[in-house]
């Protein structure tokens, strides 16, 4: 039996569309005129609630305040077309970066084999092999929301190497430019649907195209982006866009950190350039200059110039390097207390939840006579322990071993006694 292309996945979400077998799905996406005809539907939006934790830099006291990420999902044929067209775009767009020399600048949303460790032990070697430098940290403001479209536009009929986006492609463009969408709490609530169990009632679509017209559209519930600017973060697409955007970026900021004897990396809206000494604030003005150019800003509070100086074996700095999750002083490698901090809230509400269930259940339990049941621990030390295998402390103790570093095994070795704690609290 054929594989199936990288492009097709069935997803078991509810939208206003129901999931497409393979045929159908081949059907639509590999037409370009039925692509050009197709109607999106508007985008199912709704909000991650974070707590962002930050270390200060003068008190080095922990703050907390909250961050909200928007991230929509596309119904299920929409999602397969934007699969289909990534993929071919992609294979474009690696060309371009091999032509280019671009290939080891740009480090997110490709398939590289790798992950944040091992491109952070990169710069962190790096900054080590050269001994005396200044590594100049960057993060643009608002990156998606703020991507200009018709630069967009542009790139994406350069890459095509066309004067103008044939039909399908306009079509594809202009569904995640000219973007409409509906905010999921809102919807579902019109609908009649649980947030929380969706799918109950073996429904396979959130409602019919009729229930869509009188219920969601006729309501107001559909907004359409009317800004020049902006495109959808959680598409199958929106990512390799964002990439595409940056490519006379990178061309220029790998051209600018070669020439002067140094070295330029891009993880999504994380710039990173590692130079000599001297060049610290050259950098960051050809940086806020040319990022300008792309009607991007920079964002001056998310700026860092650590300058890293060899004292005989050793490397010192002004202030340590953050770089995608780690820090790095030039003789010890950490993952941020911020991270950890995080992990410990999300932890304790984690083992709350489950007590809180527990004792849900044990209620019924008791009414009907039978047994109460301890606390079920398997998903929780699957989620917050090392003996799980897709989780926090895996991930530290792999960029441990990588970066064989004792710091940051030392920093792991609290947690396991945080969770027998909070599990062996009487609430």
């Amino acid at each position: 039996m054929q594989d199936k292309p990288t492009w097709f996945r069935q997803r078991r979400y509810l939208h206003f569309d129901e999931p497409l077998n393979f045929q159908k799905a081949t059907t639509l996406v590999t037409n370009p005129e039925a692509v050009a005809a197709h109607s999106f539907w508007p985008l199912i939006r709704f909000q991650i609630h974070t707590t962002k934790i930050k270390q200060d830099k003068t008190t080095g006291q922990l703050d907390c305040h909250p961050k909200d990420r928007e991230i929509s999902y596309a119904a299920h044929g929409d999602s397969l077309i934007f699969s289909f067209y990534a993929e071919a775009l992609s294979k474009l767009y690696e060309a371009v970066l091999g032509q280019q020399g671009l290939g080891d600048c740009v480090l997110a949303f490709r398939s590289l084999g790798k992950n944040n460790i091992d491109f952070a032990k990169a710069a962190f070697d790096e900054i080590s092999a050269r001994g005396d430098c200044v590594a100049v940290a960057l993060d643009v403001t608002k990156f998606f929301d703020n991507i200009d479209h018709a630069q967009l536009k542009q790139r994406w009929m350069r890459l095509l190497n066309t004067s103008s986006l044939p039909r399908d492609h306009y079509a594809v463009f202009k569904a995640l430019t000219k973007f409409s969408f509906v905010d999921r709490n809102d919807c579902f609530a019109a609908l009649g649907v649980s947030v929380h169990n969706p799918r109950g009632g073996g429904r396979h679509r959130l409602c019919s195209p009729a229930d869509f017209k009188q219920d969601v559209r006729a309501a107001g519930l559909v907004k359409v982006n009317q800004h020049k600017c902006g495109i959808p973060q959680g598409t199958p697409i929106s990512a390799l866009l964002s990439n595409i955007y940056m490519l006379d970026f990178d061309a220029a900021a790998h051209g600018f950190a070669k020439r002067q004897g140094g070295l330029y990396m891009r993880y999504c809206d994380d710039i990173l350039f590692i130079m000599p000494t001297s060049l610290a604030e050259k950098t960051k003005k050809f940086c806020i200059a040319e990022v300008g150019k792309l009607k991007l800003t920079i964002n001056p509070a998310k700026t860092d110039t650590c300058s890293f100086v060899k004292k005989g074996a050793a490397q010192a700095c002004n202030q340590p390097l953050q770089y995608l999750g780690f820090l790095f002083d030039g003789k010890r490698i950490l993952i941020r207390s911020a991270a950890f901090a995080k992990f410990s809230n999300r932890m304790k509400r984690g083992v709350s939840l489950a007590k809180q269930t527990m004792r849900s259940r044990n209620k019924a339990k008791n009414a009907k006579g039978a047994y109460e049941r301890q606390l079920y621990q398997r998903k929780i030390l699957a989620r917050y322990s090392h003996l799980g295998k897709r989780n926090f402390l895996r991930y530290g103790y792999t960029a441990a071993q990588m970066m064989n570093s004792k710091e940051i095994r030392r920093q792991l070795r609290p947690l396991w006694g945080r969770l027998q704690t909070a599990i062996a609290k009487e609430r």
